[in-house]
């Protein structure tokens, strides 16, 4: 790869420095800004995964300088239009590794170095390493500004810190200090009963009193004995910022016997998929962050440990004291005590239930579904059937009443004779559908799914809507690239018959350049075509003259 001009220099300005003599001994420099102030924390729960890192505001502007927390070398640089927008990687010689998302821009060193890639690649996204340019950047150098690209919902830095050898995230907060006098919040508690058969059903949400000095108290609720599980509606925040927070630390011990313990100080990648065993997955549709302190697979998370799957056995006629501890990083605590009183079991027929620790095979009329065993994360009630859909006359095959998270993909097979325009698609609880990667076969199509739900095929046969939004302060093109059904699956920009950088930003479905690209032709009428495709095939172009 040829190595732009500007690079050339920058080595060799940098020549002299190429090792960092005194990294271990450094102080974590604050990335943006002159304190830290949070909009998101270390293990937050979010909506497919752990939050591996802080979100650290900025104002509600983009453009600070972001600046290098250690000394150490670029290793990698990524661009998407989806996750961590643009971002930078950089490693220290104590073993660590600094990431800084959502970022506007580059400096120009590493903009340039980027830039060629694109073009070489002719493709936006990028996720490149960087070792072989050997870029060292200082503590404190500046190495980009904060933005608002890739999944944000707003401009601020997502910054991480990782361990290099093993990638796993570390809670930046054991590095830094923040000014936080802030208790964690109970709203309520959530109490689940569990069958024989492995099923945990929500059995009442109780309210809590507040009663000073960081406690709460919840009073005597009857349960059917036997297993019971518990759930903590709880929120944090911090001094000087509105934005909810995740729980740090919390422990629930019923009686003596401590069943349950969450630490978030590190996190793994790979455990992702373990996010809808700790939250409640139905509360957290309604935006209520409820912490499970019991499950099969908890276990399994860095963070947490639990005794006989931090389930309260409770007996009939009996009294359990449950006392939780919720703590911040800065050692802020709560407290919430309650009395489980087990009153008459609940008789309750286990035929009928899939079970989340055996294969299983479900069916109906036009579809199959394997599951091998340990696909659920509990055991859930076989509630199958076939309904129809209003608008298109198709069979939905309704896989359970509501939708059921999995913790790993099961398969979900239609048989039938379809054209290549027809793709499986989910109807969520809410109306909304969306479309699932399909696979066609001889006997028909083929998914991996997320969820038991609701599915049905749909024909996709409309191409991409393509708009000329025109010019944007007489320096870059817009448009808007849209599909209403399967999504935009491929985009490609060409000026002159060359491939040209678009950046894409499919929350508001915009695609844009700069006009300062150089297979624009100055004093010419430049010929622009935008080609989209979808996910089901379906292609649109659009051709504009632009005069520069």
């Amino acid at each position: 790869m040829r190595i732009p001009v500007v690079l050339l220099f920058y080595v060799l300005f940098n020549s002299l420095a190429l090792i960092p003599l005194r990294s271990c001994g450094q102080e974590w420099m604050v990335p943006v800004g002159k304190s830290i102030l949070l909009s998101g924390n270390f293990g937050e729960l979010r909506a497919t995964h752990f939050h591996s890192g802080i979100d650290i505001r900025t104002g509600g502007v983009e453009g600070l300088p972001v600046v290098c927390v250690k000394d150490g070398y670029l290793v990698r640089v990524s661009v998407s239009p989806v996750g961590y927008g643009q971002a930078m990687y950089i490693e220290h010689a104590d073993g660590t590794t600094s990431v800084y998302g959502h970022l506007q821009r580059f400096v120009p060193v590493v903009a340039e170095i980027v830039r060629s890639i694109q073009y070489e690649k002719e493709h936006f996204q990028v996720d490149e390493d960087f070792r072989e340019y050997r870029l060292f950047f200082k503590q404190g150098d500046t190495i980009a500004y904060s933005g608002n690209t890739g999944s944000s919902g707003g401009p601020h830095l997502h910054f991480e810190i990782r361990n290099t050898a093993s990638e796993r995230a570390i809670n930046p907060l054991s590095f830094y200090s923040i000014r936080d006098r802030k208790a964690p919040s109970v709203k309520s508690i959530y109490l689940y009963a569990v069958s024989g058969g492995g099923c945990a059903d929500l059995l009442k949400r109780v309210g809590v009193k507040v009663q000073g000095g960081g406690r709460y108290g919840a009073g005597t609720v009857g349960v059917p004995a036997g297993k019971v599980g518990v759930g903590v509606f709880a929120t944090d925040y911090m001094e000087d910022s509105w934005n909810k927070l995740g729980v740090y630390r919390m422990t629930l011990v019923a009686d003596s016997d401590t069943l349950f313990e969450l630490s978030m100080d590190s996190c793994s990648f790979e455990q992702a998929c373990l996010i809808n065993e700790v939250k409640d997955f139905d509360a957290y549709k309604k935006k209520e962050t409820v912490y499970r302190c019991f499950g099969n697979y908890q276990h399994r998370f860095l963070g947490i440990r639990n005794r006989n799957g931090g389930y309260i056995e409770v007996e009939k006629d009996s009294l359990v004291k449950v006392n939780i501890v919720l703590e911040d990083k800065n050692m802020n605590r709560s407290e919430v005590s309650l009395l489980l009183k087990g009153v008459e079991a609940r008789q309750e027929a286990e035929a009928g239930i899939v079970k989340y620790d055996k294969d299983e095979l479900l069916e109906l009329p036009g579809c199959r579904v394997e599951l091998p065993a340990g696909s659920l994360f509990s055991s859930v009630r076989k509630r199958l059937r076939v309904e129809k859909d209003t608008l298109t006359g198709r069979d939905i095959f309704v896989l359970s009443e509501r939708e059921v998270p999995l913790f790993h993909k099961a398969h979900l097979f239609l048989s039938g004779d379809f054209g290549v325009q027809d793709l499986i698609y989910e109807v969520a609880s809410d109306g909304r559908k969306y479309v699932v990667e399909t696979v066609h076969t001889d006997a028909g199509l083929k998914a991996e799914i997320n969820y038991l739900s609701r599915y049905a095929v749909v024909k996709d046969e409309q191409a991409p809507e393509i708009t000329f939004l025109g010019k944007f302060q007489e320096r870059a093109l817009r448009f808007r690239i849209k599909d209403k059904l399967s999504g935009i699956k491929t985009y490609r920009g060409e000026v002159n018959g060359k491939w040209c950088l678009f950046s894409y930003d499919p929350r508001v479905d915009l695609l844009q350049c700069s006009l300062e690209e150089p297979v624009f032709q100055k004093g010419r009428i430049n010929e622009v075509r935008i080609e989209a495709v979808d996910r089901a095939g379906n292609k649109n172009e659009l051709i504009v003259k632009v005069k520069k």
